[in-house]
């Protein structure tokens, strides 16, 4: 069995928002799935560890189990609003058995309720909205679909996997803009999942920084933004588009990240940072390790303390100056 994420350490209280940031291939959407007990779907399956939601390990839970915790206790916003849409169903009817799945309602509720849940996510003309088909939709029109399907049954745990993809820099705010509101109004948790660290910085509390299925940072926002302890989470702060400057290049990460299946012995990320040595070439991928308010996975880390400290980025209209 090949390992996809092997080290990864989590942890969240109520109504904290925590964010899961690093490149494509780091483990981030298997470790969702894993949150919602989706991998058997995937042809994956959690093989050793524990998955803790309030009190109950669903590491080993079944179906059954499952079904009454996903959706009602954890909801989730797919990657892509259009795959996470049937193409043939309206979104009355899939809302409306999103709505169902709580058993309490008849269907004229359900579809009231549906109509309120549009009109919750700011959509114009819900009634008419529900008739439509996915592919009819904007990408944005499809995203806040899929978040009034994720809030239905008022989870407590929302998780967010990159919910913003392939929509432009205005429609990304305003998706942001509304998840962040309905945490606070439904007094949800927050895993939200990105690639971009400045959406990171605006919406959470405290962010996981993971690289080739493991954990090699974490600890609060303001922490890594200031005095990152890991060369990784440097190196991702650095390659900020926000932090480019015009007219020069773009600093970037050298090296390819590792693969799944060909990760390197002792610290996977040693090929591609300037501060391994021989030590970091042997053993395994290090545990994480406390230094200062942070947990890092370094073991070099207290030579990232010393004069490491970046300067401010951009402010955040230039920021998404930038990014579109």
């Amino acid at each position: 069995m090949l390992p996809v994420v092997d080290a990864a350490n989590l942890s969240l209280d109520r109504r904290q928002a925590v964010g899961i940031v690093g490149e494509s291939g780091s483990g981030k959407t298997m470790l969702c799935r894993a949150l919602i007990g989706t991998l058997a779907r995937h042809g994956a399956e959690i093989t050793a560890g524990t998955v803790r939601f309030g009190g109950l390990d669903l590491a080993a839970a079944s179906e059954r189990v499952w079904r009454g915790i996903r959706g009602r206790e954890i909801g989730y916003i797919p990657q892509s609003s259009l795959a996470g849409l049937n193409p043939v169903l309206t979104v009355e009817t899939q809302l409306v058995e999103s709505i169902s799945a709580m058993g309490t309602l008849s269907r004229r509720q359900a579809r009231d309720k549906a109509v309120e849940l549009l009109e919750r996510v700011r959509i114009p003309r819900a009634p008419q909205v529900l008739k439509a088909r996915g592919h009819q939709l904007s990408g944005g029109m499809r995203q806040r679909v899929m978040i009034a399907a994720a809030i239905a049954q008022s989870p407590k745990l929302l998780i967010a996997d990159e919910p913003t993809t392939a929509l432009d820099v205005t429609i990304q705010r305003e998706i942001l803009s509304l998840i962040t509101q309905l945490r606070h109004e439904l007094n949800m948790a927050l895993v939200l999942v990105s690639h971009d660290l400045a959406v990171i910085e605006d919406v959470c509390d405290d962010v996981m920084v993971m690289y080739a299925g493991a954990s090699v940072e974490s600890g609060p926002v303001a922490a890594l933004s200031k005095t990152p302890r890991h060369p990784y989470t440097r190196a991702l702060r650095v390659s900020r588009v926000d932090r480019a400057l015009p007219g020069q290049d773009l600093d970037a990460i050298p090296g390819d990240a590792a693969s799944v299946g060909s990760w390197p012995a002792g610290c996977r990320f040693w090929p591609r940072c300037s501060h391994a040595d021989e030590e970091c070439r042997r053993g395994s991928q290090p545990a994480l390790m406390p230094i200062g308010r942070q947990l890092s996975a370094c073991i070099h880390a207290e030579r990232l303390v010393v004069g490491e400290q970046l300067p401010a980025v951009a402010n955040q209209e230039d920021s998404a100056r930038r990014r579109k």
